[in-house]
């Protein structure tokens, strides 16, 4: 499986014309993330990856079911991740003309000084962006910086998606992923949130959304309750658009969207496709159906 991460600037705006074409209105949160993107690619090489497995210690992880950095924790290099939270920060404020001002003042924060800062990110390593917004409001993070929590966290794991990558990338390049069958990513345990149906021969892929590992899950079963009885999977679809759609499960009521690449005869970046599908989540959530909590599942 050829691995789609990380991308190329020229895929990235190529595929967001495209989308331009059919909705303009999606143009400001294309910025933002083609802003941010430059800033992750631009550190993704200056990261020293910290998984120090073998090829079969990483498999045994994979057929115990744990992902990697259930035990192994991840090392940041805090002057750097402070970097680049100072530059994720700018780009979005750059961007985005609704980016309060003080934005650019966060990772002057308590929590980003040089006494703190390491014990900050121990704190919410492994965190889903659900539970780094509680996180915010119960240290009153929010209050202290005059920004609302889910902005902060946004930028805060922006920031340390190229770390999580990193990793990745180094665990990619020892094996591959094929022993995996979880709905959480092997890496870095966050729950998947979008797939994609290979152009090549359909196989359905998820991706992680924080470090965008891919690996195989089985298309006849729910990945979030592993439910196969097939009169309690459908999908559907906006007529016209057949090749992106959500997928649901009557048994959990949970829902994934899937993008089709075989109905498209290519494949597309999931992060962009993420955003320009924003239409079905509000139509999944219209008829009932909730997205899984993006959180790491702890063995």
């Amino acid at each position: 499986m050829k691995p789609h991460y990380p991308p190329s600037m020229d895929r990235v705006k190529e595929e967001v014309e495209l989308h331009l074409k059919k909705d303009n209105n999606l143009a400001n949160l294309f910025e933002v993330y083609k802003g941010i993107l430059a800033v992750q690619l631009d550190y993704l090489n200056k990261i020293d990856a910290t998984v120090n497995l073998s090829e079969e210690e990483i498999k045994e992880c994979f057929r115990n079911e744990k992902f990697l950095m259930s035990d192994n924790k991840m090392k940041i290099d805090t002057k750097l991740f402070r970097e680049l939270l100072s530059s994720v920060c700018e780009a979005v404020n750059e961007k985005s003309p609704e980016a309060p001002a003080s934005l650019l003042v966060l990772p002057e924060a308590d929590e980003f000084k040089e006494e703190n800062i390491k014990k900050f990110l121990q704190e919410i390593a492994l965190f889903s962006k659900q539970e780094l917004e509680k996180f915010i409001e119960e240290t009153e993070m929010d209050k202290r910086t005059g920004l609302n929590s889910e902005i902060i966290s946004f930028v805060i794991l922006m920031s340390l998606s190229p770390f999580y990558s990193s990793n990745m990338k180094e665990v990619r390049e020892k094996t591959d992923f094929t022993l995996w069958r979880q709905s959480y990513c092997p890496v870095c345990g966050q729950t998947a949130v979008i797939a994609r149906h290979r152009n090549e021969d359909g196989a359905r892929i998820l991706e992680c959304w924080l470090c965008h590992a891919e690996w195989v899950f089985p298309r006849m079963e729910c990945p979030y309750c592993s439910n196969k009885d097939q009169k309690k999977l459908r999908f559907f679809y906006v007529p016209g658009d057949k090749a992106r759609q959500v997928h649901v499960c009557e048994s959990c009521k949970k829902y994934l969207k899937t993008i089709d690449n075989k109905l498209m005869e290519t494949d597309v970046l999931l992060d962009i496709e993420a955003i320009a599908t924003g239409y079905l989540d509000m139509l999944a959530k219209k008829e009932g159906y909730i997205l899984p909590v993006e959180t790491a599942v702890l063995n």
